[in-house]
């Protein structure tokens, strides 16, 4: 998301700013930088650097300072890959949004001379967006997406003031990435007191969360009124912190956007047939030539970081990197989370989860390219074939009768049409999965459905994957096309996020979900709200969900 930050940042952060008065923490005294009312602290240590020994170890607590930390600059991000995904899901967001020539010469020119991020494997910091008067103020927590292997808590997309704006305080985190966040091993089980390995990531998390607890007072925030929300892999990561002992009372709201959690969690060990955590990451270490010995830790944490992060393609390492995700632990994560949701056991506290309308146009073609596609799903029943590709572990091969006729309705040549249903399956179906487990448990839910599409008929993409973030936080890509109502509808996402923050239900009428009732909040050409439009298809989907995982 290289050029999206580069433009942000040119326009976020020339204004004039003076320095913050100093807060004292936990860990030392920080100071950062006000900017128009709104102070901000970026790049505060929450843990010590996972490098060395501590590489693929629970977090530790940061080490103290003394004197005066300055905190003014984003801290660098997470290793991760440097090309080929992330890249290509923006080349995708700007042709899909129909960018003449001109337009993506000018993004392309901001790029070149913008400054490359950072990326280091000491990267254990969270930020702080405050109203610069801030007192028992709300807090919202944010965690970022990017398939569990990109992006950053120091972007500058999210370190948005709108929220302080609200009244609300804003932090934003990091947390370890791809193998160096979700590597399970056998040696590295063995080497925990607890038998597991793997999640290191979702400790990062905890550990974030932690710090709020014992730190966010300094900073005018209620450590007591705490909502976690994140996108994509950081929504999945909100469902995961919804079924973990060691998350409990850490926060007390969580909002789920594009991203439950339920088709990414694997077991630890022993899962047939697919892969386990650790057969992974013997896979991993294989792919290194190091043997399952007693020095097999030893010669992984010798391995360079940078040599992890060049599993990258997201065709050829899937199985390597691709795969890595949080596992079902038996003690950090008992269960995955649509177990948690089966057996009743997410935290109680208010849940907000939701989809776009349009989550596979960007991210389809990255994981499905259309020749692989023609290759693979050559059947003339392509529908069949695609819901085996899904389901193939599970108890169904039956194609929901829904679904045949939901995909006859949208009138698509098969690959757009599969694009289209990939993002009802992952996406849709999970959201409407959580929401009807946890209403039928009495915990408090509400769905929302966002459907606005970028108002240019050269746009191709809809209301595809992330875009919704543009919205939430003000961040809107350079020059793609929105006019007044894109704004207005930007504000009302936010009033409604910060209201479910303040109050623990949205203060505008949103009625709770219910199996009788499932009512959903339309955020489109219009807000209202409603049943879904392809209501029956999603209960179809959530069924197969719970009948087949």
């Amino acid at each position: 998301m290289k050029i999206v930050i580069s433009i942000v940042l040119i326009s976020v952060f020339m204004g004039c700013s003076s320095p913050t008065k100093v807060v004292k923490t936990s860990d030392g005294d920080l100071k950062g930088y006000e900017q128009e009312g709104v102070n901000y602290f970026l790049g505060i240590p929450f843990a010590e650097a996972p490098i060395g020994n501590l590489r693929w170890k629970a977090p530790k607590p940061a080490k103290k300072w003394v004197g005066v930390r300055e905190v003014t600059d984003s801290a660098p991000a997470c290793m991760q890959p440097t090309d080929t995904g992330n890249n290509l899901f923006l080349e995708l967001m700007l042709d899909g949004f129909g960018l003449a020539w001109y337009e993506k010469l000018v993004v392309n020119i901001f790029a070149f001379f913008a400054p490359s991020t950072e990326y280091s494997e000491d990267c254990l910091f969270l930020n702080v967006v405050a109203p610069k008067l801030a007192k028992n103020l709300p807090v919202m927590f944010w965690i970022h997406g990017g398939a569990s292997r990109y992006g950053s808590g120091g972007e500058s997309i999210y370190l948005s003031s709108k929220f302080a704006e609200k009244e609300v305080i804003l932090v934003t985190t990091n947390y370890r990435l791809g193998s160096l966040g979700w590597f399970a091993h056998p040696k590295l089980s063995e080497e925990s007191v607890n038998n597991v390995s793997g999640n290191y990531g979702s400790l990062d998390m905890i550990a974030a969360l932690e710090w709020v607890q014992n730190n966010i007072e300094a900073f005018g925030g209620d450590p007591n009124n705490v909502t976690i929300f994140g996108e994509s892999a950081g929504g999945q990561a909100v469902g995961t912190l919804l079924s973990s002992p060691f998350s409990k009372d850490l926060f007390h709201k969580a909002i789920s956007q594009s991203g439950s959690g339920i088709f990414t969690t694997r077991k630890l060990r022993n899962e047939s047939p697919d892969l386990s955590g650790e057969e992974i990451g013997l896979a991993l270490a294989d792919h290194f030539g190091v043997k399952n010995d007693e020095s097999a830790l030893k010669n992984l944490r010798n391995i360079p970081a940078t040599e992890f992060m060049q599993l990258s393609d997201p065709f050829k390492d899937q199985e390597l990197i691709g795969n890595m995700a949080q596992v079902s632990d038996g003690y950090y994560f008992p269960y995955s989370f649509h177990e948690a949701y089966r057996n009743g056991t997410t935290h109680n506290v208010p849940y907000i989860t939701g989809f776009n309308a349009n989550e596979g146009t960007s991210l389809f073609p990255l994981i499905f390219p259309k020749k692989i596609f023609d290759q693979t799903i050559s059947s003339e029943d392509w529908l069949g074939d695609f819901w085996q590709s899904v389901f193939a572990n599970g108890s169904s091969s039956t194609v929901p009768e829904e679904l045949r006729e939901y995909e006859k309705n949208l009138g698509l040549d098969p690959y757009n049409a599969a694009a289209q249903i990939w993002g009802d399956i992952y996406f849709g179906g999970p959201a409407y999965f959580a929401a009807q487990k946890r209403s039928e448990d009495g915990l408090e839910t509400y769905l929302y459905f966002f459907s606005r599409s970028v108002p240019s008929e050269k746009q191709t993409l809809g209301a595809t994957h992330a875009l919704d973030i543009a919205y939430l936080f003000g961040s809107f890509f350079p020059f793609v096309a929105r006019n007044a109502w894109d704004e207005e509808l930007g504000n009302i996402m936010i009033t409604d996020w910060t209201d479910f923050a303040k109050y623990g239900k949205p203060k505008e009428n949103w009625p709770k979900f219910s199996p009788s009732k499932p009512i959903a909040k339309i955020y489109g050409n219009k807000v209202y709200e409603s049943k879904l439009e392809a209501n029956k298809v999603f209960e179809a989907l959530a069924e197969n969900i719970d009948l087949n995982l």
